[in-house]
C-alpha cells in the first residue's frame, strides 16, 4: 500500500512540475532512435539486394518516411497500442533479411503495438506451437517462400484477422485465404505519419521465442525501455577494439533478424552512424560473398557456421576477405575455425547473449593494457566469453549461488542482471520463478571467472559432460580438435556410460578432399594433455568420422540434442 501511496505522489508531483514548468517526459521509445538518425545521418545508406534481384538503397531519410507511412496505416487499420507490460495489437511477421523487415522493427514498436519475430526455420509444428501461446491480430507474411503456411495457420489460430502479404516478384496470394487480405506495397503508399503516438516505455515492443534445444520453444517479450538501453548498450561496446565499429564502416549483420532481433541490429546500425547497412535477403553464401565485394563489407557477424560457410564456399578464393571484422556469438568460436579466418585476414572477436536477454551480455573487447598485445596474445582474450558491456553485472557461482573463486578453473554457472533481461517467460510462472533465484537470472551456462574479471563459457549446463563426479568441457574439447588440419566441423557430445555416468564422444567431419581417422585425433589431443592443457580423461572414448554435414538448429548452431540421441547406445550397447 505504501508502495501504491508513494507511487500516486510521484506521479502527483510530476504532473504539477510539468504544468508549472512546462517539462515534458521523455519515453525511451524506439522511434526516438529513427527520428534521430535520420536527422543526423539522412544521406546514410540502407541496401537491400537479395540473391537474383535487383539492388534497391533508400538512405536513412527515406527510410524514416517508409517507417512513417507503414506506421501511419497500421493504425489505420486498427492497430491498438498496449501499456506497461501490457499488449496492444500483436502482429506476427515471416520474413527474411529484407528491407521491409526492417521497416517494421520500427513502425510496429512505434505505434504501442508488438512485433512477434517469427523463427521461419523451426519444424512447421513448432511454428504452429509458438503461434498459438502467442496469438497474434495479424499476420506479415512473405508469400514468395511462405504461402503454404498461410492456410495451416488461419485454420488453427482463429486470432488473426487480417494478412498483409509482401514479394520480391510482385505475386499476388493463389487463393482466397477468407480473410482480408492486403499487398504490403499499400502501406507505403500511404500518407507519413507526422508525429509518432506517445506511449509508455514500459509497453513490450517485441516478442520472440527461443529455439527450443532444451524442450519446447519458451516466449519472451522486451519493452521499449529494454531495447533501447540494450542497443545503446550495444553500440557503445561495439566502439571498442577490435570491434571499432564506426561511422566509416559498412555493416552486413549475418543474424536474421528473426532471431532475437538479429542481435538489436535494426536499432544498433543506425545509432552507430553505420554509413551503409547492407541486407542480404535469404540467405545464399555466393551471394554473400558477392556483396561483401560489391558494397565493401567491413563489418558482419553471426554464429561460428556462418564464418565456416563463408570459408569454406566454392567462391571464397575468389574474394578478397582481408580486414573484415566478425564478431561471433551464438557459440563458442572454434580455434581452429578462428586461425583459418585470420590467414584470410579475417579479425575476430567473441560476444554472449540468450534469448532471455535480448540478446547481448559481454563482448571480449580489449582493454588499453592490451592493445600493445602480441597477436598470439591478443587470440587469447578475443577468443574469451568476455567482459560485460555497459549496464551489465555478472557473476559465477555454485549450486548455492555463491561466487566461485576468480582463478580460471573453478567451474559455475553463469547468472547475470541487466535493464533488458526479460521479466517473465510467456504463461510459464514456474520456469521464471526458477530463473530468476536470489535476484539473478539463472543462465544455465557454465563458465569460469578468470582473475583479471574476463568470463570463458565453458559449456551449456544441459551440454557439460559429467564423467564420474567430474565434468569435462565440450566446448574446450571442440575447440582443440578444431585445430586438427584434417578437420573441417566437429561436435562433442556425452553418452551415457555404466561405470562412469557419461563418456564423451566426438564426431568429425573431415574438410573437403582430407581425410582423419580415430587414431589421429586421439594422438592429436594427447599431444596437448602432454602439455598440462587438459586431463589424459578428457579425451574421448570414441571418435566418429561422418561426411555428411552436422545437424543445424534453426540458429545456424550444431543441434546437440539430435546428435545426444542418436548416439545414445554407443557405450550402453557394448556391455
Amino acid at each position: 500500500m505504501v508502495k501504491k501511496e508513494q507511487k500516486e505522489q510521484v506521479q502527483k508531483e510530476a504532473k504539477e512540475v510539468k504544468e508549472i514548468t512546462g517539462f515534458r517526459d521523455y519515453p525511451l521509445t524506439v522511434d526516438k532512435i529513427l527520428t534521430w538518425a535520420s536527422y543526423a545521418f539522412p544521406n546514410n545508406e540502407v541496401v537491400y539486394w537479395p540473391p537474383g534481384g535487383s539492388r534497391v538503397s533508400v538512405t536513412f531519410a527515406q527510410f524514416a518516411d517508409r517507417v512513417r507511412r507503414v506506421a501511419a496505416a497500421l493504425m489505420d487499420l486498427g492497430m491498438q497500442p498496449g501499456k506497461p507490460w501490457e499488449f496492444g495489437s500483436k502482429i506476427a511477421v515471416m520474413e527474411w533479411d529484407t528491407l521491409r523487415y526492417v521497416d517494421l522493427f520500427y513502425a510496429i514498436p512505434s505505434i504501442g503495438a508488438t512485433l512477434f519475430t517469427v523463427n521461419i526455420r523451426l519444424a512447421p509444428h513448432e511454428i504452429m506451437y509458438i503461434l498459438n501461446i502467442a496469438k497474434p491480430d495479424t499476420l506479415i507474411i512473405n508469400i514468395d517462400d511462405f504461402e503454404p503456411f498461410i492456410k495451416p495457420i488461419l485454420d488453427n489460430i482463429k486470432t488473426i484477422k487480417l494478412v498483409i502479404y509482401m514479394s520480391d516478384r510482385g505475386k499476388s496470394p493463389g487463393q482466397d485465404y477468407g480473410v482480408k487480405m492486403i499487398p504490403y506495397e499499400d502501406l507505403l503508399k500511404h500518407e507519413p505519419l507526422r508525429e509518432f503516438p506517445e506511449i509508455d516505455e514500459r509497453t513490450p515492443a517485441t516478442m520472440l521465442f527461443t529455439s527450443g534445444t532444451t524442450g519446447p520453444p519458451k516466449g519472451v517479450y522486451f519493452t521499449h525501455r529494454q531495447l533501447m538501453l540494450h542497443a545503446m548498450s550495444v553500440t557503445i561496446a561495439l566502439s571498442y577494439p577490435p570491434y571499432n565499429v564506426s561511422i566509416k564502416d559498412v555493416s552486413m549483420p549475418l543474424i536474421p533478424l528473426f532471431h532475437v532481433h538479429g542481435w538489436g541490429t535494426p536499432y544498433v546500425v543506425m545509432l552507430s552512424g553505420t554509413r551503409k547497412y547492407v541486407l542480404p535477403g535469404r540467405y545464399d553464401w555466393g551471394h554473400i560473398l558477392r556483396l561483401i565485394h560489391e558494397e565493401k563489407v567491413t563489418y558482419t557477424g553471426g554464429v561460428p557456421t556462418i564464418l565456416y560457410l563463408l570459408l569454406t564456399h566454392p567462391d571464397s578464393q575468389k574474394y578478397d576477405l582481408s580486414g573484415l571484422r566478425f564478431g561471433n556469438g551464438g557459440s563458442a568460436m572454434p580455434e581452429g575455425l578462428y586461425n583459418a579466418a585470420k590467414t584470410r585476414g579475417i579479425n575476430i572477436a567473441s560476444g554472449y547473449g540468450m534469448t532471455e536477454t535480448a540478446p547481448v551480455l559481454t563482448m571480449a573487447y580489449l582493454r588499453p593494457e592490451h592493445l600493445n598485445l602480441t597477436e598470439d596474445e591478443k587470440k587469447q582474450i578475443v577468443l574469451r566469453t568476455g567482459l560485460p558491456i555497459p549496464l551489465v553485472q555478472l557473476r559465477v557461482v555454485d549450486e548455492q549461488d555463491r561466487d566461485v573463486p576468480k582463478d580460471g578453473k573453478s567451474m559455475g554457472e553463469l547468472v547475470v542482471w541487466s535493464p533488458w533481461v526479460a521479466r517473465e517467460y510467456l504463461n510459464d510462472p514456474e520456469k521464471t520463478k526458477n530463473a530468476w533465484r536470489n535476484g539473478w537470472f539463472h543462465t544455465g551456462d557454465v563458465a569460469v571467472w578468470l582473475p583479471d574479471g574476463y568470463v570463458i563459457i565453458v559449456d551449456r549446463l544441459k551440454d557439460v559432460i559429467k564423467s564420474g563426479g567430474e565434468w569435462i568441457s565440450s566446448v574446450k574439447l571442440e575447440s582443440i580438435i578444431s585445430t586438427h588440419p584434417a578437420v573441417g566441423e566437429v561436435a562433442v557430445i556425452g553418452a551415457p556410460h555404466p561405470k562412469w555416468g557419461e563418456r564423451p564422444i566426438a564426431i568429425i567431419v573431415p574438410k573437403l578432399g582430407q581425410r582423419v581417422t580415430e587414431d589421429d585425433i586421439k594422438n592429436y589431443l594427447t599431444q596437448f594433455v602432454e602439455r598440462g592443457e587438459i586431463p589424459k580423461w578428457w579425451i574421448p572414448d570414441k571418435v566418429i568420422i561422418v561426411e555428411a554435414e552436422l545437424p543445424k538448429t534453426s540458429t545456424g548452431k550444431i543441434d546437440k540434442k539430435i546428435l545426444r540421441d542418436r548416439f545414445k547406445d554407443e557405450f550402453m550397447s557394448s556391455t
